[in-house]
C-alpha cells in the first residue's frame, strides 16, 4: 500500500514539474516593423532554401474598412528569419494591390506547380468589398508574376473566400483547391440572396490561368475549415470540417465514395457537431490532450466568445464529441454590428523539440485588442483545465489572426502579430 501511495506521488510531482515545464515559457517581444493596417498574417515554409533562416517567408494581408480607400493588399516577407535581431529593417514586398479586403494568404505546396506561389482568397461584407475572389501569384522569380484568378465570376451575385486548402478531390493526380465562399448582402435586392458554400475548384492541368471549373458540395459552410482524416468503424477516412460563421454551426462532412473522390456532390454526407456554438470562426485538428487521439479545438467569436474543444469519437459519422469550454468570456472591447472575439486560435509547443507535453494555445483577441496563450494546468488527459495569459494589449485596437514558426532555427517558436490599430507587426519569441 505505501509502495501504491509513493508512486502516485511522484507522478502528481511529474504531471506538476511538466506543467512548471510548460509554464516557464513566456513570449517575450524582440522586434516590431511598420505595415499599414495589418490584418493576416500567415507563414509560408518553403521546401528548397539556402540557409535555415530563409526557410520561411511571412505573408501579410492589409486592409481598410473605408470602402472608398485602395489600401488593401498582399505583400510577403522573404527570409524572415534573416532579421532576427533587426525587425525594424523589414520593408514588405507587395505581391498585389488588386484585391478587396484579402484575408488569410498561403503558400502554395512547390511541388504542385514546380514554383512557389502564393494564394490570396479576398472579399468581405464591407460595402464596395464584397466581389472577392481567389488569386495565384508566382514569387518564384526576382520579379513578382501577375496575379492569376482562378475563381470565375458568378451572375448570381459577389462572393467572398477566407481559405485555401489543396487537396486531389477528383483523383486525377492534380492538386484541386478547396474552399468556402459567402454571399451576405447588406441590400439583399439586386446584390444577390444570402448563401454560403463548400466547394473545390478543379485544377486545369496545363492551362492554370483560365478560371477553375467550380464543384458545389454544400450549402451552409462559409468561412473556416479543414481537410483532415479521422477514425470510423471501417477505418481511417477523409473529411472535412467546417465552423460556421454566418450560418452559426460546427458540421462535418464525407463522401461515401469507396475511392474517397468527391466528384459526385450527391454522395457527399454530413452531420453538425454543435448547433448551439454561434458564430463559429475557426477549427483546428490537433491532440489538445496528449492522449494520441485528435481533438477539434473551435473558437466561437461574438460579444462572448469561447475556445472550444471536442474529443473526436472512434467513429466521427456517428460517435458523440464531447465538448470542453477551456476559455470563454472574450469580448470586444466596443461591440457593436460586426465586432467580435476572440479570432483564430492554434496550438504549438514553445520548444519544437519537446513535444512530449500537451501544446499551448495561442489565441488572438480580435476586436477585445489583445492576444493570449493558454498553458494546460496539468498534464493528465482528463484534465481540460487552462490558465489564461494575456501576453499583449492594444487596447481599443485590433490584434488580427497571429502566425507562428521557429525562424531563426534556436530551437524555439517565434510569434507575428498583426496590431492592425497601430500599424505594425509585433515579433515575438518563446526562447527564455
Amino acid at each position: 500500500m505505501g509502495h501504491l501511495f509513493n508512486t502516485a506521488i511522484w507522478a502528481f510531482i511529474w504531471i506538476q514539474c511538466i506543467y512548471v515545464f510548460n509554464a516557464q515559457y513566456v513570449p517575450v517581444q524582440i522586434g516590431s516593423f511598420h505595415v499599414q493596417n495589418p490584418g493576416f498574417v500567415s507563414i509560408y515554409s518553403k521546401a528548397n532554401y539556402s540557409h535555415r533562416t530563409e526557410k520561411y517567408d511571412l505573408l501579410i494581408c492589409t486592409f481598410n474598412a473605408n470602402p472608398l480607400t485602395h489600401l488593401d493588399s498582399a505583400q510577403i516577407v522573404r527570409g524572415i528569419g534573416k532579421y532576427v535581431g533587426s525587425f525594424s529593417t523589414v520593408r514588405p514586398e507587395v505581391l498585389t494591390t488588386d484585391v478587396k479586403w484579402p484575408n488569410e494568404p498561403s503558400g502554395v505546396p512547390e511541388y504542385i506547380f514546380g514554383r512557389q506561389m502564393v494564394a490570396v482568397p479576398y472579399g468581405f461584407l464591407v460595402p464596395l468589398k464584397t466581389d472577392g475572389a481567389i488569386k495565384l501569384v508566382d514569387i518564384s522569380g526576382n520579379k513578382i508574376g501577375r496575379p492569376i484568378q482562378v475563381t470565375a465570376g458568378d451572375s448570381t451575385g459577389s462572393w467572398f473566400y477566407h481559405r485555401v486548402i489543396w487537396h486531389d478531390m477528383d483523383k486525377d493526380g492534380d492538386m484541386d483547391i478547396v474552399t468556402c465562399r459567402a454571399r451576405e448582402p447588406i441590400i439583399p435586392i439586386g446584390f444577390g440572396r444570402k448563401d454560403q458554400e463548400l466547394l473545390w475548384l478543379e485544377n486545369p492541368s496545363n492551362n492554370i490561368s483560365s478560371p477553375w471549373k467550380q464543384h458545389i458540395l454544400a450549402h451552409g459552410p462559409d468561412v473556416y475549415f479543414q481537410y483532415t482524416t479521422l477514425r470510423t468503424k471501417a477505418g481511417p477516412k477523409d473529411c472535412i470540417v467546417v465552423s460556421q460563421f454566418f450560418t452559426k454551426n460546427l458540421t462535418i462532412f464525407w463522401t461515401t465514395d469507396p475511392n474517397e473522390n468527391w466528384s459526385d456532390a450527391s454522395k457527399v454526407m454530413s452531420r453538425a457537431i454543435d448547433s448551439t456554438i454561434g458564430a463559429a470562426f475557426e477549427v483546428i485538428v490537433q491532440d489538445l490532450n496528449n492522449d494520441g487521439r485528435l481533438d477539434l479545438l473551435v473558437v466561437s467569436n461574438g460579444n462572448n466568445g469561447s475556445v472550444v474543444a471536442y474529443e473526436i469519437p472512434d467513429d466521427f459519422r456517428s460517435g458523440t464529441f464531447v465538448k470542453h469550454v477551456l476559455a470563454t468570456g472574450f469580448t470586444p472591447r466596443h461591440p457593436g454590428t460586426g465586432k467580435g472575439s476572440p479570432g483564430s486560435a492554434f496550438t504549438l509547443h514553445p520548444q519544437t523539440n519537446n513535444t512530449s507535453t500537451k501544446p499551448i494555445i495561442v489565441v488572438p483577441g480580435d476586436d477585445d485588442g489583445a492576444a493570449y496563450y493558454l498553458t494546460p494546468r496539468s498534464q493528465s488527459t482528463t484534465d481540460w483545465s487552462y490558465l489564461r495569459t494575456k501576453f499583449y494589449d492594444e487596447g481599443d485596437g485590433i490584434v488580427g489572426a497571429i502566425a507562428h514558426a521557429d525562424v531563426n532555427g534556436d530551437g524555439f517558436e517565434e510569434l507575428f502579430v498583426p496590431a492592425y490599430t497601430k500599424n505594425m507587426v509585433l515579433v515575438y519569441t518563446f526562447s527564455p
